[in-house]
């Protein structure tokens, strides 16, 4: 998992791995996945998470993520529950 990623379309799709600049020469990112299938749409690692990674993986090899291990799903309410607690019939689209 990645977060913050940037969606952009160099002029290259062999652009991967290499640094993604804005009009000022500033490296903002660094080009990492191409979906060729979807016109050659391209993402990129924000400059900020590769100077957190790097020298975790040079020092460690790897990156640990922590989670907290929650999960969640659709259970049907008894009609009871439902009336008692004032609940909506159909769920709300959110």
């Amino acid at each position: 998992m990645i977060d913050d990623m940037i969606q952009t379309d160099p002029p290259s799709i062999r652009n991967s791995g290499g640094p993604l600049v804005n009009s000022r020469g500033e490296v903002i990112g660094v080009n990492t996945a191409v979906i060729l299938p979807a016109q050659g749409l391209c993402f990129a690692i924000p400059s900020n998470t590769a100077q957190f990674v790097v020298p975790r993986l040079i020092r460690d090899g790897k990156i640990v993520r922590s989670y907290i291990g929650v999960a969640g799903q659709n259970v049907p309410l008894h009609r009871k529950l439902v009336r008692y607690y004032d609940l909506p019939s159909r769920p709300r689209c959110w």
